[in-house]
């Protein structure tokens, strides 16, 4: 179902490009992060299968020692954690159809997290921190979104392209980036969604999501990401640590001090008195 929407997305921005003049430079960066989220998608869809192949495997076995139980919990929990993003990611992709669709919005996936991009020359002049009007527009659209999701927390991150900025406001991208992302959450807020649930952060240069050694890819990093942060549940489950048993201190004979010899003083004869 969701790569039959994100097919359907990539046609109609196609026709959308030949239509409205849209650079070709632009319309092969969105296929790009096209093609990147499909190629996750199937790599989750072929790890979900393993998966199942797995539990089908030990639920058929008879043996019940702990060991097999523990491994079967675990890959059952693996399991349901892929097919609650698979479903996560397909909400989103309908919520944001009508963005994807006109080239507002990209939605993909990173290091396991969905995550929503604004290009920050459709929200930002360069080397501002002021919303134009068609950036608040976007933005709107976004939050009117992400106020029907329930449950979930939301950070904003500015990232910049490696050009360098250095101004009295903003003496490098850490600033640029970091302010970018302030302004946006309270656009957010402004627009009705809870406070509690975003967060800011400025990431500068240095997470792009394209080289830089072209304009394409400077556009490309010069975003706005609204990253679905996940919920303690989903995360993968650490093993638990246990403190190091220490060695057993090997006790050392008790040295005993040795005994001063002893020393004999026979006493002096006493001298007699003399006689007078």
């Amino acid at each position: 179902m969701r790569k039959n929407l994100l097919a359907g997305g990539a046609i109609v921005v196609a026709l959308c490009a030949a239509a409205c003049g849209v650079p070709k430079s632009q319309y092969d960066a969105v296929v790009t992060d096209q093609k990147k989220t499909k190629d996750q998608l199937d790599a989750d869809e072929k790890q979900l299968t393993e998966l199942k192949a797995r539990i089908a495997d030990l639920e058929g076995r008879q043996a019940g020692d702990e060991q097999t139980r523990k491994e079967l919990e675990e890959l059952r929990s693996q399991k349901a954690a892929i097919e609650a993003r698979a479903k996560l990611f397909d909400d989103f992709v309908k919520k944001f159809k009508t963005m994807i669709d006109a080239g507002k919005l990209d939605i993909t996936t990173r290091r396991g997290q969905i995550v929503l991009a604004l290009a920050t020359d459709v929200l930002f002049d360069m080397g501002k921190t002021d919303l134009k009007p068609e950036g608040k527009t976007a933005l709107g659209e976004v939050a009117a979104a992400l106020k029907s999701v329930s449950g979930r927390r939301f950070q904003v991150s500015g990232h910049t392209d490696t050009l360098p900025i250095k101004s009295k406001e903003f003496p490098s991208n850490w600033e640029l980036s970091t302010a970018r992302a302030v302004t946006v959450v309270k656009l957010l807020v402004a627009d009705g969604v809870k406070p509690d649930l975003l967060s800011a952060a400025g990431y500068a240069e240095f997470d792009p999501s394209q080289s830089n050694a072209t304009e394409k890819g400077r556009a490309k990093n010069r975003r706005i990401e609204i990253v679905l942060v996940p919920n303690i549940e989903e995360l993968v489950k650490m093993p638990e640590l246990k403190p190091a048993e220490a060695a057993p201190r090997e006790e050392k004979p008790e040295e005993k001090t040795p005994t001063p010899p002893t020393t004999t003083t026979t006493p002096k004869p006493k001298t007699p008195p003399k006689k007078k």
